[in-house]
C-alpha cells in the first residue's frame, strides 16, 4: 500500500516523480487475456504495466490537481518542478478520456496463419477533432478477423491489391499488409501525417511478410480523387494507384448521419466490378448511431453488393477508467461491433439481362436492361458467352462518335460475339435451344434496292449492333433473326466463334481486292483485321504477303502469323517509304495488292504510291474523314480503288469455313480474357494496345 506524499509534508521531487510514475495509466488491452501492455509516452521511458497492480482511483484526481496548481516553493531546481508538473499533467489526462490522452506508442499482436507479428502504432495527442489519430476497438478488432478471412493467395505472384478507408492510425490496413497485401492507406490531409509516419515505422515487418503499403490522400466528399502523400518514404510510392480493388476495408467510418452517403459513393468508385471484389466493414453498434448503420446497408444494397456474412463481436475500448477491474463492472469498457463482408453482386448474379452500357464518352455503367422479347416466329434469343473488342467499340468509349454515327443516348457496346441459343421462335427450323452460334451483329432490311442487290451491308438503314442507335451484344440476352446466327462445327469453340466477325471482315476487304493465287499483297496494319488479311490471302493462294506496321513486336507476330515479309514505316515521305518497301520486299514494279487496315494518312499514300500499274488499293480501316491523298499516283496508274465496309453476303459463312478447315487460325490472335465484370478494364488495355484481341465472358448466370 503506498500512502501518496502529501504537499503539505513538502515532499522531495524525486519522491513525487515516483509517485507519478507509479501513477502512470496505460489504457487497458483491448485483450482481456493479456497480461502487460507496452506504452510509451514520449517523454518517460517505455515501460510495461502490470495489469494486477490496482490504484484506487478515490482522490487520486484530486490530488494530481494540487501538484498541478502547487507552486512547489520548496524544490530549488526549476526543471524537477517543470518535470514534476508536466507528469502530473500527463496522468491528468490520461484519467480524462480519449480526446484528452496524451501522445504514445504502442504495439499490437496481429495473429497470422502461422506466427503472429506486431505493429508498432503511434497516437499523437488530439488537438482538434481528428478522430482518426486515435486507434479505436473496432480497427483492432478488424485487425485480427482478417487472417480468419483467408484474403490472400498463398499460390501466387501477384499481390492483393487492397483499399482502405478512413485508415486513421493505419492498424487495419498494415495488418493487412503484415498478412502479404499491397495496401494504399487513404485518409485526410490532417491525418495522413502520422498515417504515413506509422507506415514507416513498421515497413521492414511488412516487407518481411511480402506485403507493402502507401499513403493517399481520399477525401469522401471528392471519392474520385486519391492522391499519394508527398511525406510518404515509401520507395514505391510514385506507382500509380489501380483504378479500382479488389478488397475495400473501412473500420469504424460512421459517425455523422453524412458518412453512410460519403462512404458508399467512394466504395462504388474504388471497388473492382469484378463479381469477387470485397468489402469488409467493422462498425460500433452506438445506440446513437444505428440509423447510420441502417442507412449504410441500404446504400450497399442499392449499389448492387450483396451480404456474405456478418456478425457480432464484443471488444475492450480504451477510453475507460483506469482503475477498474476486471471484477467491476466493465461496461464502459466494452464495445459490441458488427463485422461484414460484402461481395460485388451487381454484374452478374442480381441482374436479370446485366449489360455493359456506355452512358458518355468514357463513362460506362452495368445496367440491368429489360429482357429482350421474340418480335419475330423467325428470331432468336441468344445469350452471348464471348465477346471481342473491337477497335469500333473502343473509338464509341472515347470519342462517343465515328463519324455520322453519334452516340446520343446509353448504348450495350459490343458486337463480335458468339454465344448460346436461349429460345427459339415457332417458325425456326435451322436451330435449336442450346446450340453454339456465331452472331452476325448487323440486321438489314431485307427490302431497299442494295438489299435486293445483295449487298446488304451497304443498307441504309441496317441495324448494327453497338453502333447508335442500336444496343450491342455485351449483356446476357441478345435478339437476332435465325438466319443471321450460324452454327458453330463441333471442332469450333465458342472463344473462336467470337473471332468470326473480324475474320468477315477481313474476308470482304480480300474480296473486294479479288485476290488471287500468285498475287503479291501488302496489309498495312497489323492489328486483328490486319493480321486476319493476311490470312485470308494466304488461304486464297497470294504468293508473297507484307506486313507493314511500326510496332517490331506486332510485326514478328504477324510473320510468325500469316505474313512472309515485313516492313517498318520510316518517319520519311510517301514516296521514299514506298520506294524503300519495294526495294527491301523485292515488289518488282509494285504490289499487285494493297490493303490499308490501320486507317493512317501516311500508309494510305505510301500505299498508291507503292502499287504497280493497274494495282488494285481496298481501304479497310477507318480514320480521318478527311486526309491527303495523291490523287495525281491514283489516276497515271489507273488503279482501282474501293472502299470496304463490314461484310456481305456469304462472308460469314465463309469466315466459318475457313476456320474450321483449319485453312485460317485464329486461337494465336486471343491474348487475353477477362470476366464480364472487368469490362471497362478490358477497353483499357485495348485503348492502350495491349495484347491482339482481348475477350470478355458473358454474364454468369
Amino acid at each position: 500500500v503506498l500512502d501518496l506524499p502529501q504537499l503539505y509534508t513538502k515532499p522531495s521531487a524525486e519522491a513525487l516523480l515516483e509517485t507519478l510514475a507509479l501513477l502512470t495509466s496505460a489504457p487497458p488491452s483491448w485483450d482481456r487475456n493479456t497480461t502487460t501492455h507496452k506504452i510509451d509516452h514520449g517523454d518517460t521511458p517505455a515501460m510495461t504495466r502490470d495489469r494486477a497492480a490496482q490504484v484506487n482511483p478515490e482522490g487520486v484526481t484530486r490530488y494530481l490537481t494540487s501538484i498541478v496548481s502547487s507552486s512547489l516553493r520548496w524544490i530549488e531546481d526549476e526543471e524537477a518542478k517543470e518535470r514534476i508538473w508536466d507528469q502530473a499533467s500527463a496522468r491528468l489526462s490520461e484519467r480524462s478520456g480519449r480526446s484528452a490522452m496524451g501522445a504514445m506508442s504502442r504495439t499490437f499482436r496481429i495473429p497470422t496463419p502461422s506466427e503472429p507479428f506486431e505493429l508498432s502504432i503511434h497516437e499523437p495527442a488530439l488537438t482538434g477533432d481528428d478522430l482518426g489519430l486515435k486507434t479505436w476497438a473496432a480497427s483492432y478488432l478488424l485487425a485480427k478477423r482478417l487472417n480468419s478471412f483467408r484474403l490472400v493467395p498463398s499460390d501466387t505472384q501477384q499481390k492483393l491489391q487492397v483499399l482502405e478507408l478512413g485508415s486513421g492510425t493505419g492498424l487495419v490496413g498494415l495488418a493487412m499488409a503484415g498478412l502479404g497485401a499491397d495496401v494504399v492507406l487513404t485518409d485526410l490531409p490532417s491525418i495522413c501525417t502520422n498515417l504515413a509516419r506509422n507506415a514507416q515505422a513498421n515497413r521492414e515487418i511488412v516487407s518481411q511478410n511480402g506485403g507493402s503499403t502507401r499513403t493517399a490522400i481520399l477525401d469522401w466528399t471528392h471519392p474520385t480523387s486519391c492522391a499519394p502523400f508527398q511525406d510518404d518514404n515509401a520507395a514505391d510510392n510514385h506507382r500509380v494507384i489501380p483504378e479500382s480493388f479488389p478488397l475495400i476495408l473501412a473500420a469504424d467510418s460512421l459517425y455523422s448521419p453524412d458518412h453512410p452517403r460519403m462512404l458508399v459513393d467512394t466504395i462504388d468508385v474504388w471497388l473492382s466490378k469484378h463479381a469477387n471484389a470485397k468489402v469488409i466493414v467493422e462498425l460500433p453498434y452506438r445506440d446513437a448511431y444505428l440509423p447510420e448503420i441502417k442507412d449504410f446497408r441500404r446504400r450497399m444494397l442499392e449499389i448492387g453488393l450483396r451480404i456474405l456474412e456478418e456478425g457480432d463481436e464484443k471488444g475492450y475500448d480504451d477510453w475507460g477508467s483506469s482503475g477498474a477491474n476486471d471484477e467491476q463492472d466493465d461496461s464502459a469498457l466494452v464495445t459490441s461491433t458488427t463485422y461484414t463482408e460484402v461481395k460485388m453482386a451487381t454484374q452478374t448474379s442480381t441482374q436479370k439481362n446485366p449489360s455493359f452500357v456506355l452512358q458518355a464518352p468514357n463513362k460506362v455503367v452495368y445496367e440491368d436492361r429489360p429482357v429482350p422479347e421474340l418480335s419475330s416466329p423467325y428470331d432468336v434469343i441468344v445469350r452471348p458467352r464471348w465477346t471481342g473488342i473491337c477497335g469500333s467499340d473502343v473509338h464509341y468509349w472515347v470519342e462517343g462518335r465515328i463519324g455520322h454515327f453519334i452516340v446520343e443516348s446509353p448504348m450495350v457496346l459490343g458486337h463480335e460475339s458468339a454465344g448460346i441459343v436461349h429460345k427459339i421462335g415457332d417458325k425456326v427450323k435451322t436451330l435449336k435451344v442450346g446450340d453454339q452460334v456465331a452472331m452476325e451483329p448487323g440486321v438489314p432490311c431485307r427490302r431497299c434496292v442494295r438489299c435486293k442487290d445483295g449487298k446488304y451491308n451497304l443498307c441504309p438503314d441496317m441495324a448494327f449492333a453497338a453502333t447508335p442507335p442500336y444496343d450491342g451484344t455485351l449483356a446476357r440476352y441478345y435478339t437476332l433473326p435465325e438466319d443471321y446466327c450460324y452454327k458453330l462445327p463441333e471442332n469450333m469453340s465458342m472463344e473462336e466463334g467470337a473471332l468470326i466477325e473480324p475474320t468477315a471482315v477481313a474476308v470482304h476487304i480480300t474480296r473486294q481486292a479479288g485476290i488471287k493465287p500468285g498475287d503479291t499483297v501488302v496489309v498495312f496494319g497489323a492489328g486483328p483485321v490486319g493480321l486476319l488479311c493476311c490470312a485470308v490471302a494466304k488461304a486464297y493462294g497470294a504468293k508473297k504477303i507484307v506486313t507493314v506496321d511500326i510496332n517490331d513486336e506486332r510485326l514478328h507476330f504477324a510473320l510468325k502469323y500469316a505474313a512472309n515479309t515485313s516492313f517498318k514505316s520510316q518517319r520519311v515521305s510517301a514516296q521514299e517509304n514506298a520506294a524503300n518497301m519495294i526495294k527491301e520486299c523485292d515488289l518488282g514494279a509494285g504490289a499487285d495488292v494493297i490493303i490499308d487496315a490501320s486507317g493512317a494518312e501516311p500508309c494510305i499514300q505510301t500505299a498508291i504510291h507503292a502499287l504497280r500499274m493497274g494495282g488494285t488499293y481496298v481501304q479497310g480501316g477507318m480514320g480521318k474523314p478527311d486526309i491527303t491523298f495523291p490523287i495525281m499516283a491514283m489516276c497515271t496508274k489507273e488503279l482501282n480503288v474501293k472502299g470496304s465496309f463490314r461484310y456481305g453476303s456469304g462472308d460469314y459463312q465463309t469466315a466459318i469455313d475457313l476456320v474450321a478447315s483449319g485453312r485460317i487460325s485464329v486461337k494465336e490472335l486471343i491474348t487475353g480474357k477477362v470476366k464480364f465484370e472487368d469490362a471497362e478494364s478490358a477497353f483499357r488495355d485495348v485503348k492502350q494496345g495491349k495484347g491482339i484481341k482481348i475477350l470478355i465472358e458473358g454474364p454468369d448466370e
